[in-house]
């Protein structure tokens, strides 16, 4: 797609969606508890349709929670068998390719940096543990075995997803510090670059960590995702079949849209203190910069305000390390062994983390547990 008509995607937003929120705030006179109780239905990350809430609203869900005419069972069950082999890499990637990514897209950064859970709030950064564990526990929740099939989370989680991006542009669209030469927030184009930075730029990533993936693996994982982009309201024409077209679309939104933003600078800083934050000690400091730099590259590391070269040698000596262990371990062989034991140990330490003396809300299925020796 050009220039042109990615921008023209910048106007165009989910009505299904936006239609059933808007008339969901506005059926009645502004009710905070009412509210609240729209916005803890949809954080829960749990199968039950919420209760409480509208007719319409319920008929939604039901009316929504099938898979498309066109998904195909076997490819999704594959992008799943690639999920549990390297969750932990995949995981990574959101951390190290796929959320940057988007922060590095000024536009779009804004709305991430105007809803303010990404953000450190007066030094405290829980809401920004609790918003990126929501964002990895979304991602578990549809690509884990059979999480797409009638008895998974992935199809209740998604189309929850779809109303909080709609609630978000309803408020969002009400306030007052909303540039309309952003475009509309949560628009088709960032919805579009960020289901790419959730599928092809991870299989992209796991490649760079030398894991070596068949064209069949690849495909079938863009199409796991390809599924979940209908769920959230992704266009079908902005969902293509394919990790090397939908790589191609995502490419092109990125050019089209990254620019340096303050947004975007603090958004990484944060998610970069959310890794430090949950892995303590001195043994990892300043490593997730340099998996940040590294996997981004020059250009997306400026824009972000990270700098370049890479500073830390850290890695290199950790790499370095690994292939000292292992004589017959080559130079990317080594760096695969040092992503694979940092994953390990980022998901490791999520799923053991605790918001004031209370174990965070994040599940990991039994089976997932053991194969990740979790």
């Amino acid at each position: 797609m050009n220039s042109s008509e990615l921008r023209a995607l910048r106007k165009e937003t989910d009505p299904l969606a936006d239609e059933i929120v808007t008339k969901y705030f506005t059926e009645s006179a502004f009710d905070r508890e009412k509210t609240m109780l729209f916005f803890d239905a949809l954080s829960r990350n749990s199968d039950p349709i919420p209760a409480g809430l509208p007719d319409y609203l319920e008929k939604y869900f039901y009316e929504t929670e099938d898979l498309p005419s066109w998904a195909d069972k076997s490819k999704i069950a594959k992008g799943e068998q690639l999920f549990t082999l390297y969750g932990p890499q995949i995981l990574m990637m959101l951390c190290v390719k796929s959320l940057p990514m988007a922060y590095s897209c000024g536009d779009g950064a804004q709305v991430l940096y105007k809803t303010g859970r990404l953000i450190e709030q007066n030094g405290v950064i829980d809401g920004v543990n609790r918003r990126l564990m929501e964002t990895t526990q979304f991602v578990i929740s549809v690509a884990q075995e059979n999480g797409l099939g009638p008895q998974g989370k992935g199809i209740r989680t998604a189309q929850k997803v779809r109303l909080m991006h709609a609630s978000i542009r309803y408020f969002l669209g009400k306030g007052k510090d909303w540039d309309p030469a952003w475009g509309q927030p949560i628009n088709q184009e960032d919805m579009a670059g960020t289901l790419q930075s959730f599928s092809s730029l991870v299989v992209e990533g796991l490649g760079q960590s030398s894991l070596k993936l068949s064209q069949e693996e690849k495909d079938a994982y863009i199409h796991l995702w390809r599924v979940v982009g209908h769920f959230i309201g992704v266009k079908p024409e902005l969902c293509p079949e394919g990790y090397d077209v939908a790589h191609s679309l995502g490419e092109s939104i990125f050019n089209d849209q990254q620019k340096p933003s303050d947004a975007g600078k603090i958004l990484a800083k944060s998610l970069l203190d959310f890794m430090e934050y949950m892995l303590p000690g001195n043994l990892f400091d300043n490593l997730p910069l340099f998996f940040l730099q590294t996997y981004m590259g020059q250009k997306t590391s400026e824009v972000l305000g990270l700098g370049w070269p890479p500073k830390n040698p850290l890695g290199y000596f950790m790499e370095k390390i690994f292939k000292d262990i292992d004589s017959h371990v080559d130079d990317d062989e080594g760096f695969g062994k040092l992503v694979a034991y940092f994953a390990s140990k980022l998901l490791f330490s999520m799923d053991h983390f605790y918001y004031g003396g209370k174990k965070a809300r994040f599940w990991i299925p039994p089976s997932l547990r053991e194969n990740w020796r979790l």
